[in-house]
């Protein structure tokens, strides 16, 4: 099948995406342009670049969500989170995106396409126009898609550089991650990306494997909250610090909600060896309104389903010597 002539179609279209142009709205890093289209459509490009993507359905799943999510702060790093759900709308009026309802012919303007909660409600995914589905699952043709999308016409060269080097930090990420669920327990995994220079690429790699791991729910108060876009409060934490312990595994990390998260590293709350939280006598000192906190004293952690992502025991017990008496 020769695809040359479908390639300056899609390289045509990809450079003539209808994006909402208004320079009130949208700062010159952009373009003076809204970017979810292009955002989007980078994502999708990962997922292809991964084998993510296995038949000719763009599936609203966690790794495009997060994926769109990482580049959407390197375009825009100081304005809030966008929603992926309008440009998966909105993208059909291009021409070679075509939403896959679940009731066919119905309209997916207005609420659909202000959350992914309820876009799911309404459809499976995407289909590709089968011309740029085939050309999507070649390295050629999605670097000269890629390069498209970070042209001039839709991003400053400051972005332009910061979204190429997102693209092989999520790239590089994905792979740590799977790496770090499918043998949490390996000792050669621990110094695996030392550099400094794969400090982004181990942050993102180890927080997507401990959240997943722990399923978005905070391992020490339990609180499990995501919102319509996906967004979640979890966060990973390291039990023994990276600069100490050069240790990515699940099982020297923890979801944690931010109080949580903090609380835990400034070592007010450790972890009994038999999985009970223990709590510094420093969080009733005067002054302080701990809430909560003091109640988790006592309380059996959250744990991961799988039991090798469990906490290691003697991380567990190096944390346990730093808590503050």
């Amino acid at each position: 099948m020769s695809t040359d002539g479908s390639l300056e179609k899609y390289v045509r279209l990809f450079a003539s995406l209808n994006t909402d142009s208004s320079p009130s709205r949208w700062p010159d890093r952009t373009r003076n342009r809204a970017p979810q289209k292009p955002l989007l459509l980078l994502s999708v490009l990962d997922l292809f670049e991964l084998h993510e993507i296995k038949t000719n359905l763009v599936e609203i799943t966690d790794n495009l969500l997060d994926l769109f999510d990482e580049y959407w702060v390197k375009a825009l790093p100081f304005t809030k989170p966008s929603t992926l759900a309008m440009p998966f709308v909105r993208m059909e009026s291009e021409g070679f995106w075509h939403v896959v309802r679940r009731n066919e012919g119905e309209s997916l303007q207005g609420k659909p396409e202000r959350s992914i909660a309820r876009l799911k409600e309404r459809a499976f995914g995407a289909r590709l126009d089968e011309p740029l589905y085939q050309l999507l699952q070649m390295d050629e043709s999605r670097k000269i898609l890629r390069s498209v999308l970070l042209g001039e016409k839709y991003f400053s060269d400051e972005a332009r550089q910061n979204l190429l080097q997102q693209g092989f930090v999520n790239k590089e990420a994905f792979k740590y991650s799977e790496e770090l669920l499918k043998h949490p327990k390996n000792p050669e995994i621990k110094d695996a990306l030392s550099l400094d220079e794969y400090a982004p690429v181990r942050a993102q790699g180890f927080r997507h494997a401990v959240v997943k791991a722990y399923d978005h729910c905070c391992a020490l108060c339990g609180i499990r909250v995501r919102t319509l876009d996906g967004h979640t409060l979890a966060e990973a934490a390291h039990i023994i610090p990276w600069s100490e312990s050069h240790d990515d595994r699940p099982t020297n990390g923890l979801a944690l909600c931010r109080t949580c998260h903090w609380t835990f590293d400034e070592c007010l709350l450790s972890i009994s060896q038999d999985y009970k939280i223990v709590a510094s006598k420093q969080l009733n000192v005067t002054g302080n309104i701990p809430n909560y906190l003091t109640s988790l004293e006592g309380r059996g952690i959250f744990l991961p389903v799988q039991e090798s992502y469990r906490p290691d025991q003697d991380s567990l017990k190096c944390h346990r010597k730093n808590l503050l008496i």
